[in-house]
């Protein structure tokens, strides 16, 4: 268990990186972050630990902590992850899920939608994946929340090293809405072609996985469709 220090610096240090203070790739400066918070070093090596384990910092031997960057091959293999469990989400909300539950998930995608268009990046990437992981939750499977939290910690680094602009950014989350409707009406074929073409081009999903899951190129021509030929930001 982390020391009420050490907890501080966590959260610090966490909302440096997610708020663009830190970006992917920059040295932590720990003699920085002590004198900000008064505190000692051994808290802040704590904290930096704890980030590592998350996968949001990295530790070197000699050259201290970094921001965790990540290599194109990390986001195909954190997309493939993503992929697969927002599926698995999405079929067991479509059973478990209730008219409030879904209601929720409306404001949500609305909350994404006005983050975005006031150009507030922190906000828009935090609602998205809040949004989400309500689906993950409304599933009903604390285990699978779990692990979508812990994934989504890293997509929230991602979204920020790929993040473009407004416009694009409007572009991704009008996949918002076309999902909860096929979620609601336990459309399941239709939740996971709305769910791969959400995330497919961001993340590069090998096409042999998504055929898996029954998605196939042909499938883009049909509703949610109508957004891939536009350049994708964070999602």
């Amino acid at each position: 268990m982390m020391s009420s220090q050490s907890a501080i610096a966590y959260k610090k240090i966490k909302d440096m990186i997610f708020h663009m203070e830190l970006l992917p790739g920059t040295k932590i400066s720990e003699p920085q972050i002590s004198s900000m918070l008064s505190i000692s070093r051994t808290p802040i090596h704590d904290a930096l630990r704890k980030l590592a384990s998350e996968g949001l910092v990295q530790i070197g031997r000699n050259r201290g902590a970094s921001v965790t960057q990540f290599t194109d091959e990390e986001v195909q293999e954190i997309g493939t992850l993503r992929l697969s469990q927002d599926i698995l989400s999405a079929e067991l909300a479509a059973y478990y899920g209730s008219v409030a539950d879904f209601d929720l998930l409306y404001r949500q995608a609305e909350a994404c939608e006005e983050a975005a268009v006031k150009g507030d990046i922190y906000l828009r990437i935090k609602a998205d994946n809040d949004f989400h992981l309500e689906i993950s939750r409304i599933s009903g499977n604390s285990h699978l929340y779990k692990q979508q939290y812990d994934v989504y910690q890293q997509i929230h680094l991602i979204q920020i090293s790929k993040y473009t602009d407004i416009e694009d950014s409007l572009i991704q989350i009008h996949h918002h809405l076309p999902i909860i409707q096929s979620i609601r009406n336990s459309d399941l074929e239709e939740t996971t072609r709305l769910i791969c073409e959400h995330i497919k081009d961001f993340y590069h999903i090998d096409p042999y996985l998504m055929k898996c899951y029954g998605y196939s190129p042909e499938d883009e021509d049909t509703t949610a469709g109508r957004f891939s030929g536009q350049v994708l930001s964070s999602i």
